[in-house]
């Protein structure tokens, strides 16, 4: 016999062979723990589902007539008059009227109350009573490896009955920053997949809590659909500017006025290379050569930290910054101004 056909014969012996007890056993354990994760996840899921809607608009095509587009969104807040949902600006730009669908079926009409263009969120009123809502997340004690639940209505698949499609997948990488006519700062990057149509969608913890706002897909080759990369705009930027949004304001990013760079002796912190004159930053005695080692609170060790943390903050909110000028540490409070715009 052909020494491979030996080496298939020994083979399946081995795996004809019965296997021990304690294998079986083992086997049986793990069968059962992989059960009861998937039980876990379906109920999430279900127990979630009810507070993700569809978000929809109606555009004139170049002949005239009626075409519907948009995304997805969640329920946040909702009383015996109507709720508060979620999405990204870019869902509903143009549009102060939507349709909001919910999974059971039901269509309601929704107003736009404020928006953070900058920032890519809008805040949608429906006068709808005692309506299914999610619980807000702390998305700051978010971190790589964490599991997650995406879910919206990507390429416009819910149709008619406006059931979300869920995706599961981990948090790739915290405190990203992508930068263009929308600033994601501070971003979660994700990999589960979330497609064109997810926008505005809710970003979900195993403990069923919205954590971000799904509304940025990295593309190759031009093409937009899902490629690895997503990212969600965390609720700690979305509780800032909620009761402003509440109130039908249309939410500024705040500006400090500084170039700053890495430190150049591996010392942490941001090193202020240039104060704009006139600017935030200025008024509030920031100099160049200052080392900026703390805002809000946190530690910054790098540049890029700074500009994550102030870049979710809105226009007027007033900033401590922790400072190190010419070897002394000191408190510097300074109030944002709106960002200029671009020449």
């Amino acid at each position: 016999m052909p020494k491979p056909a030996v080496a298939l014969a020994a083979l399946a012996l081995v795996l004809a062979a019965p296997r021990p007890a304690w294998v079986e056993e083992e086997a049986a354990r793990d069968l059962a723990r992989a059960r009861q994760v998937e039980r876990r996840l379906q109920a999430l899921i279900e127990r979630v589902r009810p507070a993700v809607v569809t978000i929809s608009v109606e555009d004139d095509d170049a002949e005239g007539g009626p075409v519907r587009s948009g995304g997805s969104g969640v329920i946040v807040e909702a009383d015996a008059e109507g709720a508060w949902a979620l999405t990204n600006d870019h869902v509903t730009a143009g549009h102060d009227q939507v349709r909001v669908g919910l999974p059971d079926g039901r269509v309601f009409p929704g107003r736009v109350t404020g928006r953070d263009t900058t920032g890519d969120i809008a805040l949608v009123r429906v006068l709808a009573p005692d309506l299914p809502a999610a619980r807000l997340g702390d998305s700051e004690a978010a971190r790589a490896g964490q599991p997650v639940v995406a879910m919206g209505n990507p390429f416009g698949l819910a149709g008619d009955d406006h059931e979300p499609a869920a995706t599961l997948g981990v948090i790739s990488a915290v405190s990203r920053f992508q930068g263009g006519e929308k600033v994601y700062g501070d971003a979660l990057q994700v990999d589960a997949a979330v497609n064109p149509g997810n926008s505005g969608g809710p970003l979900f913890d195993l403990d069923g809590r919205v954590i971000g706002i799904t509304g940025r897909i990295s593309v190759r080759g031009g093409v937009r659909h899902n490629v690895g990369v997503g990212f969600a705009v965390p609720t700690h930027q979305v509780t800032i500017i909620l009761d402003a949004l509440k109130a039908g304001q249309e939410v500024h990013r705040g500006w400090l006025g500084v170039r700053f760079l890495s430190t150049t002796d591996g010392t942490p912190g941001a090193l202020v290379r240039e104060v704009v004159a006139g600017s935030p930053a200025d008024l509030g005695g920031l100099r160049a050569g200052d080392r900026i080692v703390g805002v809000q609170g946190r530690p910054v060790d790098h540049p890029v930290r700074l500009q994550n943390r102030l870049s979710i903050l809105p226009a007027g909110t007033e900033v401590g910054l922790r400072v190190v000028r010419q070897g002394r540490e000191l408190e510097v409070k300074v109030r944002l101004g709106p960002r200029p715009e671009a020449p």
